[in-house]
């Protein structure tokens, strides 16, 4: 007879996830093997990709929160919203350089979804100190995540997928 004054229960909607992993920069797409810096292509920095990029924005991979930007500005650190620790590093040996030719667009603390922009790149500088201006996007901890070949990609095209 009173139906019509219960409450009804609220359930919250789940916490979506998203798990999906994408190119930060168009470019060539290379396997971590291929990269040039022996840390990396040896997976001691966990597994990810390369990519020779042909444009100057690099924009988040993935969907998280960013933990840390290395003084020298040339790598930013991600947690993504799976948990997974992600570095984005810019070019290769490019700490010497001071962060003279990256312009950072994010701040630490600040939440990204895929294709934010994080920064730029002066690539014509890297490649006049004659610097590898590869992107490396590593997965700390994280072992066969990408089985990748070398190929054309578009920023925001789908690289792979974490996992839980």
């Amino acid at each position: 007879m009173f139906v019509f004054f219960k409450k009804k229960k609220v359930v919250p909607e789940p916490l979506v996830v998203n798990p999906i992993v994408v190119a930060p920069v168009s470019g060539i797409l290379l396997p971590i093997s291929a990269i040039s810096d022996p840390i990396f292509s040896q997976k001691m920095m966990g597994d990810g990709f390369g990519v020779v990029p042909t444009d100057s924005e690099v924009n988040s991979p993935v969907e998280g929160e960013v933990t840390s930007i290395f003084p020298t500005k040339h790598a930013i650190g991600i947690k993504t919203s799976t948990g997974a620790d992600a570095i984005v590093h810019m070019g290769i040996e490019t700490v010497e350089l001071n962060g003279v030719p990256f312009k950072i667009k994010v701040k630490e603390g600040q939440k990204v979804a895929i294709n934010t922009p994080l920064a730029t790149v002066d690539l014509a500088f890297l490649k006049e100190k004659e610097k590898d201006t590869t992107i490396i996007v590593a997965f700390p901890n994280q072992d066969n995540l990408f089985d990748l070949e070398e190929r054309e990609i578009q920023a925001g095209e789908q690289v792979g997928t974490l996992l839980n």
